[in-house]
């Protein structure tokens, strides 16, 4: 007799998630996370503050993106746990009120980065319709929360088939404008330096799956030397992209009309290739955005569901039960999918990405300094994969990291005064 299913059930048998998930299907669930929630969402917002400086804002905004990687490689290595931020934080700090403080900043940028590229689709979307946005992407919210609930192997293939595409799409965007990369003024920034570092604030929102990368720790087999490769071949790879497909952007059409464009990489290929490859980039970044959204949410839920285990007693244990059937977190799934709701009603793409980028920012900061703590509390432990770069106990990149996490949440904080 097959098992029941349902709250009850699940209680029962506490079922375990299901480890489905290597180093190809992690690197691209990284690959496909950071692309989507960059170069297809905010490459119009960056580039309307960078001009065609805009390359050297995704430059910048990978050194930073990428020390910090470094951190989180080295404590993913440790803590191959899929609550994350929050282990790392707890066991290295000591204190268990900061690590919930980070926990909480991650589920709220989960849900706000869902919201900001739910957005972006319905930007491209109106490219093809005139479905109302906010009703678009709703209901893009509620179709990638059902698909998560259905289990982590559906989405991990829908995955892969969605970064193969739209890595084709920044592919042929590249290939559109490759004679056109010796015309871009990449020094000659509109607004100057500012312009160029406030670019690289909201590009930052560009790299923000890598520290997600971590939240599928225990569905990932030999998480320990998985993950920490998968974030920085992720890194890596979405980096060389960017850069190649910021130059073909600025290079295809005038900033000023790529900075107000709701649909800017559609807007580039049919520059470069007519309305046909237009309609083509289009229609991929609508897979590309729905497949970002898709394992944000994935994501975001992992780790509410590992906070929320009864060793932890930080938040409440309902979240953490698991689906008899499905083995998946339903109720985390079903909570995170709800607190995207109103950040989407918010409708404003480049202040829903700011809100996430300032959050995001501060857990940054703390990651990083919990390896810098952890590595002088315990000099000898480098077991599994370590940053490199170490003087005496002080870890270079965690430093780094730290300090240039600071200095674009204080862009941030002083735009706003």
């Amino acid at each position: 007799m097959s098992a029941p299913e349902g709250p009850g059930a699940s209680e029962a048998a506490v079922p375990s998630l299901s480890r489905e998930l290597g180093l190809f299907e992690v690197t691209v669930y990284g690959v496909g996370l950071i692309l989507g929630a960059g170069i297809y969402a905010i490459l119009g917002e960056a580039t309307a503050v960078a001009g065609e400086s805009v390359p050297l804002a995704f430059l910048a905004a990978a050194v930073v993106a990428g020390l910090t990687g470094l951190s989180y490689a080295e404590l993913a290595s440790r803590f191959p746990k899929g609550e994350g931020d929050y282990v790392y934080v707890r066991e290295s700090m000591g204190s268990k009120r900061l690590a919930e403080v980070v926990a909480v900043l991650r589920v709220f940028v989960g849900a706000v980065s869902a919201a900001a590229v739910a957005l972006a689709f319905s930007g491209y979307l109106t490219a093809f319709t005139d479905v109302p946005p906010a009703l678009a992407a709703l209901a893009l919210v509620a179709l990638a929360s059902a698909v998560n609930f259905w289990g982590i192997e559906l989405s991990a293939k829908l995955n892969v088939l969605f970064t193969a595409a739209e890595v084709g799409g920044l592919a042929l965007v590249i290939w559109l404008g490759r004679n056109t990369w010796g015309s871009v003024a990449v020094l000659d920034a509109p607004f100057g330096g500012s312009g160029v570092v406030a670019a690289t604030f909201l590009v930052f929102f560009a790299y923000l799956g890598f520290g997600s990368i971590v939240n599928v720790a225990e569905e990932t087999r030999d998480a320990t030397r998985t993950v920490p490769r998968a974030i920085l071949l992720s890194i890596a790879t979405t980096t060389v992209l960017y850069v190649l497909v910021a130059f073909s952007a600025v290079g295809l059409v005038d900033w000023r009309a790529l900075g107000a464009s709701a649909s800017p990489l559609a807007l580039v290929a049919e520059a470069g290739g007519g309305a046909v490859a237009g309609s083509v980039v289009g229609a991929i970044a609508l897979t590309s955005t729905a497949n970002t959204v898709l394992i944000l949410l994935v994501s975001t839920s992992r780790l509410l569901y590992g906070v929320s285990k009864s060793e932890y007693r930080s938040f409440p244990t309902m979240f953490s039960r698991i689906h008899a059937g499905r083995r998946t977190p339903y109720l985390a799934v079903a909570l995170v999918g709800g607190l995207t709701v109103p950040f989407v009603l918010l409708g404003d793409l480049g202040q829903v990405a700011a809100l996430a980028n300032a959050a995001l920012l501060v857990v940054f900061v703390v990651v990083n300094a919990a390896l810098l703590k952890l590595r002088f509390d315990h000099p000898g432990d480098r077991a599994g994969f370590t940053a490199p770069l170490t003087v005496g106990r002080l870890s270079v990149t965690a430093l780094a990291g730290l300090v240039t996490t600071v200095a674009l949440l204080v862009v941030y904080v002083a735009g706003l005064l």
